[in-house]
């Protein structure tokens, strides 16, 4: 099978006052076109700072980034950030584990996702908005011209987290990376967007990372297991 991404002997270490932290050690993975992987391990082992570190996402003063992340035969590590600015939401896509702390306050979520689109897609403000509403319709969302035009802290953490959904998926990203992305469901709407991921892939081949607690999400979305420890 065709490689999507490739993460090579990474290793992520952060600088502190008192000493240098290894957060992630020497970690090598692959996931394969329209492949789902499944990566499991206990808090703090190193799980969310591995996916932000393929968004690009860490911070660049404290975090020191050594080994290979290449995504369709790119290294993103040295990837200027304006390159980086583009696949970023577009190619690569990321649902965040606490959606309070990562959509911005100051604007309604509806306008969030039509950034989004408008951004990488070059659409007008009326085509971007059909878009949204159409996605925040599929993730489960009621009256979504309504609750779209409310502020995340409007809403509650299932609705948040669902808005967070609808905005990996709005351009159709090569890999979606989730982040813990149904622990504020409920089941229902947990198995709703798990059949919208698994639609995703099926239609549009794409490859997800799934990041996870739940081994019985792992065991129904997942051909490949990663279990991190420690780094």
């Amino acid at each position: 099978m065709t490689k999507l991404l490739e993460v090579k002997e990474l290793t992520i270490k952060f600088a502190s006052q008192d000493a240098i932290v290894t957060a992630v050690a020497s970690l090598s993975f692959h996931v394969n076109k329209g492949e789902t992987l499944g990566i499991v391990g206990e808090s703090g082992c190193g799980k969310s700072i591995t996916s932000l570190s393929i968004m690009g996402l860490l911070p660049k003063d404290t975090a020191h980034i050594e080994g290979s992340i290449q995504f369709c035969g790119q290294e993103l590590l040295s990837l200027p950030e304006n390159e980086m600015h583009n696949i970023r939401g577009n190619q690569i896509s990321m649902v965040f584990q606490e959606p309070m702390t990562s959509l911005n306050p100051v604007h309604t979520i509806g306008s969030q996702i039509d950034e989004a689109v408008r951004l990488h897609f070059k659409l007008s403000g009326k085509e971007a908005r059909a878009l949204t509403l159409e996605m925040l319709g599929k993730v489960g969302i009621p009256r979504p011209e309504a609750i779209g035009k409310n502020y995340p802290y409007q809403l509650f953490g299932g609705m948040r987290q669902r808005g967070m959904i609808a905005m990996s998926l709005i351009c159709s990203p090569d890999l979606l990376i989730a982040d813990e992305p149904t622990t504020a469901l409920d089941v229902t709407i947990q198995a709703q967007i798990l059949d919208l991921r698994r639609l995703m892939r099926e239609e549009r081949g794409a490859s997800i990372i799934m990041v996870t607690h739940d081994l019985g999400v792992i065991a129904e979305m997942c051909e490949r297991v990663l279990v991190m420890y420690a780094g």
